[in-house]
């Protein structure tokens, strides 16, 4: 639309929102930066309503002000508004005025903020907050919080574009209130627009918020090249229990807000390497999250990276890992049966050579202490489809993984759903198949070190697996499941088992780790929402909310989410791993698609108790190797006792 032009005692005015060109849009936005950068999504502070937490406004601002390459996104309803529709929950609970509010939001939040060029942008054009001033009064509440402070405005729904030196673009999709909402999944409708975009058009994430509610996500889809990442924003209204209540969400029938603190770390690409971007759920995962990236990011810069890991690693060469039986339950009921001890083939009894085989007894829960004063990942091993035919089973890529992880002994790993395929029980060669895992899962030293658990899932619990497949005594009845625990030493677990990580320092207490682990999703996985099913597993099947949950055969993803009832996290999260094997596995019905890209895990940070609790989910291989070296170097420069700033000099 053009400018409206008027002449005489008016000024020049311009429409709003003004019509831009993408080109336009885009200049608009641009940031010079070569640095890993964090941006945070700031929403819902209402300022003005009583339920509002002040002290917790200025916390997130001054640490925002206090941190290098830490911008923000202004994602709407800044200020609580005045409306007389919404007498008793909104009039009567803001003792302020807007023009109040809006110089209030001015003084203490805008202007030092954008004095130290600090906001990106602003949403504006939303139904909401200071929408009804524009609605009752067609008063542009958005040019009067922000007009001459030098603030982007963005449309609801509209681009954000941050351009770093070495002319990498990253945009983000920003919305106040997005199209579509759901009761139980924050992102649903941030989702769908980005899935029904073009993937060469899709932004690299999208942010939300006006639902009071938290989450973060970061998917990969079936086919795609790349993860997208969602952030639903949460309040500083109503969301602390030791502040006045937010009455229109009680009238509701609605919990207490969530709290505010959510984002997203950038990190560039650099030579070879993608970019890698990381959601967070709090202020306090951000801070160190972002502290790490940029160390290893320095480091990188030098090129001191593979030497800092090397001094760390051989500062600690190896964490000590210890089986604890007091805190470890047994689940006879699932264990499996014997197979047939002898079987009369062509008038000749053949005696079943795996029969005398011990029958494993898999876990209810199973517990490790693990000692080091260094991260712990814990790659989530799943849908190889070993046994499968040669151009599917994802056997080859998954050897060349388990090698790698030899070079890190904090990387441990886990074997969950689908590594057998479902149809190798009745394969002549179905012992060299159960073979094939044995070797992955005994690692580089043989000893399987650095596997904790073995799950017994759908494709071990197959009926085929007792059937006699072939003449000879290797062909009889088989568990599959004992031969491969026997012949690790590795423990089994099963659907919904529960593991605990005690870990920490060698002397003193330890932070622990609890997650549950699932073989099948009851009956609500879904393509297209990767943590649905798991979702739906930890509201409704789980009795004691555990810090993660982790399994399932969809796309690949994380997610966090907000809990405040969890006795271990307030931020528990939800892990789903992808597929290692070429095609993903639907289920008998005859149609193949490949799988979501594999490498999921997450990193226990070590701990003397719950106060340090801090885990990261990762979305791939390559953005879990870079972060667990970030979180190395974090953690071992402080082994190392080296100071960062001297090892690794500001450029």
């Amino acid at each position: 639309m053009p400018k409206i032009e008027q002449t005489g005692a008016l000024k020049t005015v311009k429409s709003f929102p003004e019509f831009r060109s993408e080109d336009a849009r885009v200049r608009d936005f641009k940031e010079a930066m070569e640095k890993p950068v964090q941006v945070i999504v700031w929403s819902d502070l209402h300022l003005g309503s009583i339920a509002g937490d002040l002290d917790e406004m200025e916390r997130i601002r001054d640490y925002i002000l206090e941190n290098d390459n830490v911008f923000v996104i202004l994602a709407g309803d800044e200020i609580e508004g005045l409306v007389g529709k919404y007498l008793s929950t909104n009039a009567a609970k803001t003792p302020i005025n807007v023009q109040q509010q809006i110089e209030f939001l001015r003084i203490m939040f805008l202007e030092p903020l954008a004095k130290k060029g600090k906001i990106v942008g602003m949403v504006s054009e939303y139904w909401g907050h200071p929408g009804w001033i524009a609605d009752a009064t067609t008063i542009n509440p958005w040019i009067s919080m922000a007009g001459g402070l030098d603030i982007p405005i963005i449309i609801n729904g509209g681009d954000l574009t941050l351009k770093f030196q070495n002319g990498y673009e990253h945009t983000t999709k920003v919305w106040h209130n997005p199209p579509k909402a759901s009761a139980d999944d924050e992102l649903t409708g941030q989702r769908e627009v980005m899935q029904k975009t073009s993937q060469s058009m899709r932004p690299k994430g999208s942010a939300a918020a006006h639902i009071h509610r938290m989450a973060v996500a970061q998917e990969f889809y079936a086919g795609a090249d790349s993860t997208t990442y969602y952030i639903s924003a949460g309040t500083a209204k109503g969301s602390n229990p030791n502040k006045p209540r937010d009455l229109f969400g009680i009238r509701l029938g609605a919990s207490l807000s969530e709290p505010s603190g959510q984002g997203v770390n950038i990190v560039p690409p650099r030579g070879r390497r993608k970019d890698i971007n990381i959601p967070f759920a709090s202020l306090e995962e951000g801070e160190v999250s972002h502290e790490a990236l940029t160390l290893l990011n320095r480091a990188e810069a030098q090129g001191l990276r593979e030497e800092l890991l090397e001094r760390i690693h051989k500062k600690e060469p190896t964490p000590k890992i210890s089986y604890l039986p007091p805190y470890s339950r047994l689940a006879p009921r699932y264990k499996e049966s014997k197979p047939l001890d002898k079987i009369v083939i062509g008038g000749e009894t053949i005696k079943n050579q795996f029969t005398g085989m011990e029958m494993v007894v898999p876990y209810d829960t199973l517990a490790f202490e693990i000692e080091t004063q260094l991260p712990i990942a814990l790659n989530l091993l799943a849908n190889a489809r070993i046994g499968a035919s040669s151009s599917i089973e994802g056997f080859k890529d998954l050897s060349k993984f388990v090698k790698n992880m030899a070079d890190n002994p904090h990387a441990l790993m886990i074997s969950l759903r689908n590594m057998i395929d479902k149809s190798a029980g009745k394969l002549p060669n179905r012992v060299d198949v159960l073979d094939k895992l044995v070797e992955l899962l005994k690692g580089e030293y043989g000893d399987s070190r650095q596997t904790l658990a073995i799950m017994m899932d759908e494709s071990l619990r197959q009926g085929d697996w007792k059937n006699k497949v072939g003449k000879g005594p290797e062909h009889l009845g088989i568990a599959p499941a004992s031969y491969l625990a026997r012949e690790t030493k590795v423990p089994l677990i099963h659907h919904l088992s529960l593991l605990k990580l005690s870990i920490g320092p060698v002397r003193g207490p330890k932070t622990l780790y609890t997650g549950v682990l699932a073989d099948k999703l009851e009956n609500h996985g879904s393509k297209a929402r990767p943590e649905w099913g798991l979702s739906r597993i930890y509201d409704l099947y789980l009795q004691e909310k555990p810090g993660f949950v982790a399994g399932g055969h969809m796309s690949a993803g994380t997610m966090t989410i907000f809990d405040r009832s969890n006795p271990e996290t307030k931020y528990p999260k939800l892990i789903a791993p992808g597929w290692w094997a070429g095609a993903d596995d639907t289920g008998g019905k005859g149609n193949v698609k490949v799988g979501a890209n594999p490498g999921q895990a997450i990193i226990f940070m070590p701990g003397r108790g719950p106060k340090d609790y801090n885990a990261f989910a990762t979305a791939n291989a390559e953005e879990t190797e870079y972060m667990h070296d970030a979180l190395m170097m974090l953690e071992g420069l402080k082994l190392l006792n080296l100071d960062p700033k001297r090892v690794l000099k500001r450029k």
